[in-house]
C-alpha cells in the first residue's frame, strides 16, 4: 500500500552531539594526563569520558524505533495555494515502550511541511488492539506552493539517548506522491465558448422552447458528473435528473499548448513563472471547456506528455496519440495531467499539422485555442487554422516577438498577451471584451 512501511532504516547514522564530543575530547585528555603523571584517577575518569559516547551511540543503535506507518492526504489532490491535511498514523511494533524522540515528514520545501516536532511515547505493541496506546495518528496542513507530483515521506524519527550525548535519524515507512494541480479560477461563460455549429444550435433551442427543461432533463444515473445536475427539473420530479443535451450535443473544442518554447530554468527563474501562468491558462481554459459540455483535445507543441484519452470518438481521431478529454472525470484526468507537465527543450514538428488534422475531421469550424510562450515552427500553418476555428483564440506571452501576434492576427486570429502571474480569468475577459467588440463593428 503506499505510503505504508514498516523498515526502519538510518538517515543519519549514531553519531556524538557537541555535548559527546566534547566529553569525548574530555576523556583524551584525561587518559593523556595520567600517562604523563601516572594519577590512576585521572585514568579512570578518562576511560569513563571516552567510552560514554561510545556506549550511546550503541544505546541509540540497538533501541531504535520500530513502527507501522500509514500516510494519507485530505483531500488527496490539492490544487496550488490550496489546503491539505497530512495524516500519519504511527504503531509501535516493539514489546517495549518506544523512547523519546522527535519527528518530521520527509518532503520538498514547497510543500510546507512543519518542522520537527516531539513524538508522543508509545505503548508496547498490543496485537489485538486497534488504535490502542501503541498508535498514534499525527495530523498537520499543509499549503503547496508548487505544483506537481511531491513525495510525502518518509516519516522521520529522531533519536538521543537519556544523557544527549549521542544522535541518530531514522527514516521509517514509504514515500506517499501528493499531487498538486494547476490553479484553476473560474471563466465567464460567453462568445468564447460557444462554436456556432452544435454548441450555439443547443443553446438556441434551450432559450427558444419554454418546455426544454423537460426535453433536456433525464434520470441520474451512476457516474454522471455533479455539474449535469438539473435542479428544476428535480425538484419537479423529486428525483435527481441531469441535463439529457449535453450528452447529445457533445461539441469539440480543440487546445494547442506551447511546452517546448520556455527555456526549463530553474524555480524562480522569470521563465518558470511565465511557463506556471502558461500552465494556469491552460487548466482553467479547459476545465471551463469541459463544464460547458465539450470535448478537449490537447496538443503539445513539445514532446508529449499528456495521456487522457488517446484517440477519441467525434473528433475523428480515432488511433492518434492526441490527448483528449471528454468522460465524466474529465476534468480531474486533465488537472493529473498537467500537475506534471514541464517545459521541454524537444520541438514537435508535427504538432500544428494534428491540430489541423483534428479540425478538418471535425468537419465544422469548433472554438480553439492557443496558448504560446515562443514562436512555433509552422507559424504560418497555424495562421491559416483560422478558418476551421470559432472561436480562434491565441493568449500569447508577452515576451514573445511581435510579429507572431502580426501574423496571427493578420489571418484573422483572436491575440491577447500575458504575463508572468497574470490571472487566467483576466486574460479570458480581455479577450470576451475584443470578441465582442469584433463582432460589433462587424470584423472577421
Amino acid at each position: 500500500m503506499p505510503g505504508r512501511g514498516r523498515a526502519s532504516s538510518p538517515l543519519k547514522r549514531p553519531r556524538p552531539t557537541a555535548r559527546g564530543w566534547t566529553l569525548g575530547a574530555v576523556g583524551v585528555l584525561a587518559l593523556i594526563a595520567s600517562a604523563l603523571f601516572g594519577r590512576t584517577d585521572v585514568l579512570f575518569v578518562g576511560v569513563f569520558l571516552t567510552v560514554l559516547p561510545l556506549a550511546a551511540m550503541i544505546s541509540v543503535t540497538v533501541d531504535r524505533p520500530r513502527l507501522t506507518v500509514t500516510r494519507s492526504f485530505h483531500p488527496d489532490v490539492v490544487a496550488v495555494g490550496e489546503r491539505t491535511t497530512i495524516v500519519t498514523a504511527a504503531r509501535n511494533q516493539s514489546p517495549r515502550p518506544s523512547p523519546a524522540a522527535r519527528w518530521r515528514e520527509s518532503a520538498p520545501a514547497v510543500v510546507g511541511v512543519q518542522p520537527s516536532a516531539p513524538f508522543p511515547r508509545l505503548g508496547a505493541h498490543q496485537p489485538d488492539a486497534v488504535r490502542g496506546r501503541d498508535t498514534v495518528v499525527l495530523r498537520q496542513d499543509v499549503v503547496p506552493e508548487r505544483r506537481g507530483a511531491h513525495a510525502v515521506g518518509p516519516l522521520i524519527v529522531s533519536r538521543t539517548d537519556p544523557f544527549g550525548v549521542a544522535y541518530a535519524e531514522y527514516a521509517i515507512g514509504q514515500p506517499r506522491q501528493l499531487l498538486v494541480t494547476p490553479r484553476v479560477v473560474p471563466l465567464s461563460r460567453g462568445e468564447l465558448d460557444v462554436a456556432h455549429s452544435e454548441g450555439t444550435e443547443h443553446e438556441l433551442l434551450r432559450h427558444s422552447i419554454p418546455s426544454a427543461d423537460e426535453l433536456i432533463a433525464r434520470e441520474y444515473r451512476p457516474g454522471d458528473p455533479l455539474r449535469r445536475v438539473h435542479w428544476r427539473a428535480t425538484a419537479r420530479h423529486d428525483q435527481l435528473m441531469v441535463r439529457q443535451e449535453e450528452q447529445r450535443s457533445n461539441p469539440e473544442s480543440w487546445l494547442l499548448m506551447d511546452t517546448r518554447a520556455v527555456p526549463a530554468g530553474p524555480a524562480g527563474t522569470a521563465e518558470a513563472a511565465e511557463f506556471e501562468t502558461l500552465v494556469d491558462l491552460v487548466a482553467s481554459i479547459g476545465v471551463h471547456l469541459l463544464d460547458e459540455g465539450f470535448v478537449l483535445s490537447v496538443v503539445e507543441t513539445g514532446e508529449r506528455q499528456l495521456s487522457g484519452r488517446s484517440g477519441a470518438g467525434r473528433t475523428g481521431t480515432l488511433g492518434s496519440t492526441t490527448a483528449t478529454y471528454d468522460t465524466g472525470s474529465a476534468d480531474r484526468m486533465l488537472l493529473a495531467d498537467l500537475a506534471a507537465v514541464e517545459a521541454t527543450p524537444v520541438e514537435r514538428d508535427d504538432a500544428v499539422s494534428e491540430l489541423g488534422a483534428g479540425l478538418r475531421k471535425a468537419g465544422r469550424a469548433v472554438p480553439v485555442f492557443a496558448v504560446l510562450a515562443g514562436a512555433p515552427g509552422e507559424l504560418g500553418a497555424l495562421a491559416s487554422l483560422r478558418s476551421m476555428g470559432d472561436p480562434a483564440v491565441a493568449f500569447v506571452a508577452d515576451s514573445v516577438a511581435p510579429d507572431v501576434i502580426d501574423v496571427l492576427g493578420d489571418a484573422g486570429w483572436l491575440c491577447v498577451t500575458f504575463r508572468a502571474g497574470d490571472d487566467p480569468a483576466e486574460c479570458w475577459l480581455r479577450a470576451m471584451h475584443r470578441q465582442r467588440a469584433r463582432v460589433v463593428s462587424g470584423g472577421d
